[in-house]
């Protein structure tokens, strides 16, 4: 009963190198890429880039496009109805101050399913007492 109560200790082993060499070698990486990232001009900054002489688009008149484009959609361009007509024809449905509008609607509570353990309410119960 000695012996198999005895621990073998292994034999303890040496320093990681190998592990303390790629941790220094990953953090020594990661400073690179630090200093190239940091060190490089912002390739994305469109004031620094040459636009050869194109005019830059006036942000009023983009402005003035997408609303352009905005209201012919909501006016009908490719819907079913106008936004106007929709509007009415929805409103036409209330029929007081306190209506709400018909949606969202509410999703109907689904019925529970009764539990196998619990007896159903029409059913008398087995013991005979009922």
């Amino acid at each position: 009963m000695a012996a198999s109560t005895e621990h073998t200790n292994p034999e303890p082993q040496g320093f990681p190198f190998i592990t303390v060499g790629a941790s220094v070698g990953v953090l020594f990486a990661f400073l690179f890429l630090m200093w190239l990232v940091t060190s490089r001009e912002n390739v994305l900054d469109a004031s620094k880039t040459d636009l050869k002489g194109e005019p830059k688009p006036d942000a009023a008149a983009k402005l003035d496009e997408v609303k352009a484009r905005n209201e012919a959609a909501l006016n009908g361009v490719g819907a079913k109805m106008p936004r106007d007509e929709a509007r009415g024809k929805l409103l036409s449905t209330l029929k007081g101050p306190n209506d709400k509008m018909p949606f969202p609607t509410p999703e109907p509570p689904a019925p529970v399913a009764p539990k196998k353990d619990e007896p159903k309410k029409d059913e008398p119960k087995k013991d005979g007492k009922g």
